[in-house]
């Protein structure tokens, strides 16, 4: 991950003129094996690598142990990553921290990697990809005898409000580097 962050990305000096600005960052960070997994058809793309990286950077400070009270306590938590709209969900399992859902997630198995109270690096063992989107409403219509009924069968509703929390960070982000994050336009 260092590697693509330095050599395929700005991203290292962009994160920090960040830091030394105030703000703080969480970098849930993939083992090397589960990079090494990475195709290249899935990095040649354009703004791949950015992408990527920008879904695994949480915008707010995150230690292993918060995380883990707050799926203990809440049972599932979202957290805002600096890739938008896109939330990462996390929740207990086997006693750790697992990110994303089905196939796609990855256990916090490597915490702490490193912590000042500005940055915090945690290890997980998969690289995360953002869902695929879902079709949120499906609406039929049905005719009987001259009036339209309408059933709405509502798969999954989900709330899109941002809050608060790193809110500030992500529209830094988009301000200081409009090029670099086009889901910011």
């Amino acid at each position: 991950m260092a590697d693509i962050l330095v050599n395929l990305t700005s991203l290292a000096s962009e994160l920090a003129k960040l830091v030394s600005e105030g703000y703080k960052v969480t970098v849930l960070a993939p083992n090397d094996e589960a990079m090494g997994e990475l195709t290249t058809e899935q990095l040649s793309e354009p703004g791949a690598p950015e992408h990527i990286m920008y879904y695994h950077i949480i915008p707010e400070y995150q230690t292993e142990e918060s995380m883990y009270n707050a799926v203990r306590r809440f049972g599932k938590m979202k957290y805002d990553t600096l890739r938008i709209p896109h939330k990462i969900t996390s929740q207990e399992a086997d006693g750790t921290v697992l990110f994303g859902e089905g196939e796609q997630s990855a256990h916090l198995f490597d915490h702490d990697i490193y912590v000042d109270g500005r940055i915090s690096v945690q290890g997980i063992d998969k690289v995360l990809f953002p869902p695929q989107p879902k079709d949120v409403k499906t609406v039929k219509t049905v005719k009987t005898k001259g009036r339209k009924l309408r059933e709405e069968e509502e798969e999954e509703a989900v709330n899109e409000s941002q809050p608060a929390r790193g809110r500030l960070l992500t529209r830094a982000v988009c301000g200081l580097f409009p090029i670099l994050m086009p889901s910011c336009q």
